[in-house]
């Protein structure tokens, strides 16, 4: 299996987090709850493939602030680059979206760590997390 790095966005909405659990179209973790993001284009910033990534997959475009959370090793050796910001008002993926068939749900979870659905990875969780 080939390096690639991948980045995506988590949105913050008061104390609730948006999370998608990734269809069975998907190669990678399928069946498990997540953020929005893939696969950092040739010469493309992380933030940029972040935004990019939310954006295919939620039909929804962030014009705010957006900051760098985290980072950790993906299982192919790449690196995933996390990306946070935090919303005013409460926003819904388009089932219009261009790869809205990522994702098969959608949700807004409490930011606790018994309140994250399952599966999802020790990753995602610990990133969610630093959001506090």
């Amino acid at each position: 299996m080939a390096e690639f790095n991948a980045a995506g966005l988590l949105v913050k909405f008061g104390d609730l987090i948006l999370l998608g659990r990734r269809s069975k179209a998907c190669e990678t973790l399928s069946g498990y709850w997540s953020i929005p993001g893939g696969a950092i284009e040739l010469n493309e910033d992380p933030k940029n493939a972040a935004l990019r990534e939310f954006f295919e997959e939620t039909n929804i475009q962030i014009n705010q602030e957006v900051l760098y959370l985290t980072s950790f090793p993906t299982q192919n050796g790449g690196t995933f680059f996390v990306y946070f910001t935090e919303i005013k008002d409460l926003i819904f993926p388009d089932s219009k979206a261009q790869d809205a068939f990522e994702h098969d749900e959608w949700g807004y979870f409490k930011l606790e760590k018994n309140c994250l659905p399952t599966p999802i990875t020790k990753e995602i969780a610990k990133a969610i997390l630093k959001t506090k």
